[in-house]
């Protein structure tokens, strides 16, 4: 079963007329050509995205803080595999935190997406605000449970 994805993208002016130099050519509808060629490319391609193993990532916290503004809210952030974190901890279990938890807020994200593009919610992978904005995908899932681990330590 072949997969459809569908995507924008914009050619430029000299590639439109390659395009249409080669229809005139051949008699074929240029976007026959595009799919083509999209198609011969992709075939080459030998992605094979995963992730490592729960038990091979390594986590770390490197700072805390106490949050001034709520009573017995601990801040913490550091690393989980190549990824940067940052988690409010509260006090005391809530409705809003994940999994009615102490976890009230946790953000995941990717340090060199987040330097090039200058977007923190574009360079999360998982994003937790008093509800779910980002939720952990196949491939964030053991980052994911790597840090609740370590974050459920602090939160006991």
């Amino acid at each position: 079963m072949r997969k459809v994805l569908n995507k924008n993208f914009r050619l430029k002016d000299e590639q439109i007329n390659k395009l249409k130099d080669l229809s005139a050519f051949d008699g074929s509808d240029p976007l026959v050509h595009v799919t083509k060629a999209i198609d011969e490319y992709l075939d080459k391609q030998t992605m094979q995205i995963s992730s490592p193993k729960e038990k091979e990532i390594h986590a770390e916290i490197k700072d805390r803080s106490r949050d001034p503004r709520i009573s017995g809210a601990l801040w913490v952030s550091g690393n989980v595999g190549k990824y940067e974190f940052s988690a409010l901890i509260l006090a005391e279990p809530s409705k809003s935190g994940i999994d009615r938890g102490r976890i009230s807020k946790l953000s995941i994200l990717d340090p060199v997406v987040r330097e090039k593009t200058k977007s923190f919610i574009g360079s999360c992978i998982v994003n937790y605000d008093r509800g779910w904005d980002i939720r952990p995908s196949k491939i964030a899932e053991p980052f994911y449970n790597r840090l609740r681990i370590l974050v459920d330590q602090i939160a006991k």
